[in-house]
């Protein structure tokens, strides 16, 4: 095979029941230039047996011993050889013209690091959800504000440059979840982001994933969100686009938690949490208020089509306002 333009990284472990979707999905792309790194993160299914019989040479397998995500991920970029880099998920799916879509971007703008699209939610079947990942900067081209404020891009369907995870180091391997969402954050400072806003993958939405509500792993990923925040703030080089939304940035993150430990019934932990979110925050009435309104689309909206359709135009129409107010009163 020719070089790759693109290296698929996907990470497995014990995913047997839904490796190969996620795996053919990227070699059904209509762009063709690509190659598929499988690192088989300690898998005890017969993850193997399934890659042995796919007959085409773009694959590439390598088992290691159980070390987590990040690491199996640093394992993959690694060795791939392609100048762009795409993360999927074993339990995940992509479109068929994500690269197609994705790659020229990246082609035509060498300061463009990383390109991100949307991902709808689909059920252990396969069935779709209505629940979207991936949205907008909420900082216009300030993309480290931006990804502090909430972790905006969706990793199921973008495309980076290999460049940039070798300026920051890859993965940070003493993480056992929101890998991507720091090494976003540690990205940002070095190359552009850009959002394309379109449906380019698939996410499965299934219990025992690592953020599913019965995986043994939930508490600590979780917590991590807020560990990462707070790593970050604590510092002595935080630049000053980052400190302006400390405040917000440290609510958010509170508050994010407190609506993932309400969506699994632990609602002793998401009081404490709540507490910690008004705490962190400038105003506690409108905090109070975002936190409910974020639960309800959370919980309950943005699991029906008219949800996610009513949410969506609240959102454009604010920002139309925002974007027509002064300077002064934004």
């Amino acid at each position: 095979m020719s070089e790759p333009r693109v290296s698929v990284l996907v990470t497995t472990f014990n995913r047997a029941a839904y490796l190969l979707e996620a795996v053919n999905s990227a070699l059904n792309q209509t762009f063709r230039e690509l190659e598929v790194i499988i690192v088989d993160d300690g898998s005890t299914d017969n993850s193997a047996d399934l890659v042995r019989g796919l007959r085409d040479s773009r694959v590439r397998y390598l088992y290691q011993t159980h070390r987590g995500v990040s690491a199996a991920l640093n394992t993959a970029w690694r060795v791939a050889r392609g100048e762009f880099i795409g993360r999927l998920d074993s339990d995940d799916a992509w479109l068929p013209n994500l690269l197609e879509e994705l790659v020229p971007a990246l082609e035509a703008e060498p300061t463009l690091g990383l390109i991100y699209a949307r991902a709808q939610g689909m059920d252990e079947q396969g069935r779709p959800l209505s629940q979207i990942l991936g949205a907008p900067e909420k900082f216009p081209n300030q993309w480290l504000k931006s990804l502090l404020y909430g972790d905006c891009v969706c990793g199921v369907a973008c495309v980076f440059r290999r460049t940039c995870i070798e300026q920051v180091g890859g993965f940070d391997e003493s993480l056992i979840g929101n890998e991507d969402w720091d090494l976003w954050i540690r990205m940002a400072p070095v190359c552009r982001f850009a959002f394309c806003d379109e449906i380019l993958a698939r996410y499965r939405l299934h219990p025992f994933s690592l953020t599913g509500g019965r995986a043994a792993t939930y508490r600590r990923v979780v917590l991590g969100r807020v560990e990462l925040i707070e790593k970050y703030y604590a510092r002595a080089d935080v630049p000053p686009e980052a400190l302006e939304v400390k405040s917000l940035a440290r609510r958010n993150v509170y508050m994010d938690v407190t609506i993932r430990f309400l969506a699994v019934g632990q609602v002793r932990a998401a009081c404490n949490y709540f507490m910690h979110t008004l705490r962190a925050a400038p105003n506690l009435f409108s905090t109070a208020l975002r936190v409910l309104a974020v639960a309800l689309f959370d919980l309950y909206l943005s699991k029906t089509k008219w949800g996610v359709s009513l949410t969506n135009a609240l959102v454009a129409r604010q920002r139309q306002r925002r974007q027509r107010a002064p300077v002064g009163r934004r």
